[in-house]
């Protein structure tokens, strides 16, 4: 037999190498976990006042009640803010677990590279956008505070784009190699960072509605039906875009209608206890708008269930790609 040290050049190359971590990986990770940890507690501290002089409004729901416009929904709708952070937990502890865990290529947070770098990075921006914005609403600083949210909700879409990407980049592979991982990513990636995408959405229209009516002075019930015009534009373009271009890539995301449904119930709610009833445009308006999310809800999914069935993603293809790359490194892709 012989033995390590009599080893050839030549051999030692061929030799199997035992797995090795990737300690800045593994610190993209930690930085992560602290940047929503951050987050959480400076919403925390917003919601409760902890800190005497660190927050002068509150919470965003008192805001809206300082400001108030037709389209604000009901307070207990930004509750929702709970699902986002718990959602965002449950993906951490998912890629936390992934540093343990091993496949035949090495440990399974490194090969495949399923979230780079540029995916965290991304989230940093985007959780320490929010606390920004955090501070902006409570100065009153309204336009900045919109621009803000609507730099969080760009942000989301790129992680989107980057895990979509690369999840349909090695789908054959975790298809036949670690298809449980296959559906957690789907649940609690794309699914957790879509839920946090929409309601970032409805909440710069929201704060757009706000900014063009105290401080450019136009009507309120205007403006009002003017976001509630582009929050029905947002929902057929995407409703087109999900089921005709990039099905392959999102089929299994299913939460955006959920938030629009939830905020939309939230707006009939208020306006039903304030104004006594639904004639109002507006009232009108939104019930319409949830009578066409629910529709495309229960279509959705019903749409998922059968391409489920009749057209699974990566049973009987493969991508060229894929196949070039495995050629390299046993089935993975890490391309952008």
């Amino acid at each position: 037999m012989t033995s390590d040290a009599n080893l050839t050049m030549e051999e030692a190359e061929e030799k199997p190498q035992p797995p090795r971590h990737k300690p800045g990986a593994i610190l993209l990770i930690v930085f992560a976990w602290l940047t929503l940890i951050t987050l959480v507690v400076f919403n925390f501290l917003n919601a409760s006042g902890a800190i005497p002089g660190l927050f002068v409004l509150g919470t965003v729901g008192n805001f809206s009640n300082i400001y108030p416009n037709e389209i604000n929904p009901a307070s207990w709708v930004f509750s929702i803010w709970f699902a986002i952070y718990a959602w965002g937990f449950l993906w951490l502890i998912y890629v936390t677990v992934c540093i343990c865990r091993k496949n035949s290529r090495g440990y399974f947070y490194v090969t495949p590279e399923l979230f780079p770098p540029a995916f965290y990075v991304t989230w940093y921006v985007n959780n320490f956008l929010v606390i920004a914005w955090l501070f902006l609403n409570d100065s009153q600083q309204r336009v900045g505070a919109v621009m803000l949210l609507a730099l969080s909700a760009f942000s989301l879409y790129y992680m989107l784009y980057i895990s979509y990407l690369r999840v349909d980049q090695n789908g054959p592979w975790l298809t036949k190699n670690a298809p449980v991982d296959l559906w957690l990513i789907r649940l609690f990636v794309h699914n957790g960072l879509a839920i946090y995408a929409t309601w970032v959405t409805i909440a710069t229209l929201l704060g757009f509605g706000i900014t063009l009516t105290y401080e450019s002075g136009y009507s309120n019930e205007d403006v009002s039906t003017g976001m509630l015009a582009l929050l029905t534009a947002i929902v057929l373009v995407w409703f087109v875009l999900e089921n005709l271009v990039f099905e392959r890539f999102c089929r299994y995301t299913l939460v955006p209608y959920a938030v629009v449904v939830v905020a939309l119930i939230g707006i009939i709610d208020k306006f039903i206890r304030f104004n006594g009833g639904l004639e109002k445009r507006n009232a009108v308006i939104t019930c319409g708008l949830l009578g066409v999310s629910s529709l495309a809800l229960v279509f959705r999914f019903s749409l998922v269930i059968w391409r489920h069935v009749t057209q699974p993603l990566y049973r009987n293809t493969v991508k060229t790609t894929s196949v070039k790359m495995s050629e390299l490194n046993a089935g993975f892709t890490a391309e952008l």
